[in-house]
């Protein structure tokens, strides 16, 4: 059994804007509901800070935080402590060194430029950068999600390719939110002979997980992505979570095929866990043909 895991310590990078306002009111209601920190991260876009700068960065950063928290939260409410970072350059310049020296476990950021339908192509690539420098888990919130209450987080995995270490951190964050869990696996009609492979390894995880609010589902279904966000929207999720060792999924969930059917996955908030994967996502994908021509060259020296 490995040591449960709790999500302390939050990092929002914010503009100063209104993207920023809807951010923060939702980094708020989240950190209540875990009982974390919160540390809200400006990137002032300067080649340098002066120590002036910075202290000035900060205060507008502070001032910011508490005005927004002023006014969307009730005079009896307290908002989840927070304290202040700045760096100078872009986000991707120093998130990674913020996350490591602040021992952050979840960031939160949104989706980038705002549209009126979730997540744009732009948005899934910055958080593609994003998610590829840091170690810990990335969540993105797409434009005009507002917090609710979350009940029901929906994990779309592989039942017989699972990094024991990220599984339990995933239970753990539904443990910690006291929420429900669903595993749930889509397979394509060609990989109906893998069947009894894939239930076994669902029991095999039932077993593992026993004694927590989990539930696993196998669904069949031609599109992958369009199985996930169907049995999302039936099952009423509040969060979909993935765990990938690449970007290939999240940049075809987030395509501008999918957002056209306005995909239920666009709608709510994405939770992403770096994961080593023992199967290769897709044949065509980059990462994955440079993997096999990395074992075929060996197997030849070999």
């Amino acid at each position: 059994m490995t040591t449960p895991s709790q999500i302390k310590r939050i990092l929002v990078p914010l503009d100063l804007n209104e993207t920023g306002e809807d951010l923060l009111y939702y980094a708020g209601q989240l950190a209540q509901a875990l009982g974390a920190e919160l540390y809200l991260f400006h990137a002032c876009k300067t080649a340098d800070l002066t120590f002036t700068q910075q202290s000035s960065c900060i205060q507008k950063l502070r001032s910011f935080a508490e005005r927004v928290f002023s006014r969307e939260y009730k005079a009896a409410q307290v908002a989840a402590p927070f304290d202040c970072v700045v760096r100078p350059g872009q986000i991707h310049d120093s998130i990674q060194s913020v996350v490591q020296d602040y021992q952050i476990d979840l960031v939160l950021m949104d989706a980038g430029a705002r549209a009126n339908t979730g997540l744009t192509g732009e948005a899934a690539e910055l958080a593609a950068v994003i998610m590829g420098l840091v170690s810990c888990p990335v969540m993105v919130l797409p434009a005009n999600v507002r917090y609710r209450k979350l009940k029901n987080l929906v994990f779309a995995t592989d039942f017989t390719d699972q990094d024991q270490r990220v599984l339990f951190q995933i239970a753990d964050l539904a443990h910690q939110l006291k929420t429900k869990l669903t595993l749930v696996q889509v397979y394509s009609e060609e990989k109906r002979s893998e069947l009894c492979a894939y239930k076994a390894a669902m029991l095999e995880l039932e077993k593992q997980l026993k004694g927590r609010k989990v539930a696993f589902r196998l669904l069949e279904e031609e599109d992958m992505l369009e199985g996930i966000s169907e049995f999302s929207e039936e099952a009423s999720a509040d969060l979909l979570i993935l765990a990938t060792q690449d970007n290939y999924l999240l940049e075809r969930l987030f395509s501008t095929n999918y957002m056209k059917t306005m995909a239920f996955h666009t709608r709510i908030p994405l939770l992403t866990y770096r994961q080593i994967k023992k199967k290769p996502c897709s044949g065509c994908c980059a990462n994955c043909k440079s993997k096999q021509a990395q074992v075929q060259l060996q197997v030849t020296i070999q």
